[in-house]
């Protein structure tokens, strides 16, 4: 009977113990906002968040229609890891198989290095607006 509780009693202890060793993941803000080019929204595009610490990971978001994103990373969803980061936007206009796709935004913003923007993500809830 001792063998059984304690067999048991070690079986709860290993499942809990393997249980609590997933993928956590880096600590994330949630990071959200509005684009806009030339004092209009920006209706489609790609925003990209590169951080400045190294080792840790991209966050990127698809633009909506009315300018708006909500970022997050391929790897735990919804979020941005805190800090510093350089972030680069891009748009397209797609014209279809005839014509190739015409950029909407200067090059310069398609790159963290050359765009100039930067966002800090702290804990919690984040608006980043971006007025290019």
């Amino acid at each position: 009977m001792k063998s059984f509780v304690w067999t048991t009693t070690g079986c709860l202890f290993l499942l809990a113990l393997v249980a609590g060793c997933g993928p956590k993941g880096p600590e994330m803000g949630q990071v959200s906002g509005t684009v806009t080019y030339k004092g209009k929204t920006l209706p489609t595009g790609t925003i990209v968040f590169v951080p400045e610490k190294e080792g840790s990971l991209m966050a990127m978001a698809e633009i909506q229609e009315d300018g708006t994103y909500v970022a997050g990373t391929e790897q735990f969803g919804l979020g941005v890891p805190l800090g510093k980061h350089r972030v680069m936007i891009s748009a397209f206009i797609d014209h279809g198989p005839e014509k190739s796709a015409e950029a909407i935004l200067p090059e310069k913003y398609g790159s963290d290095r050359k765009s100039g923007l930067i966002a800090e993500v702290e804990p919690g809830e984040n608006v980043v607006d971006f007025s290019l």
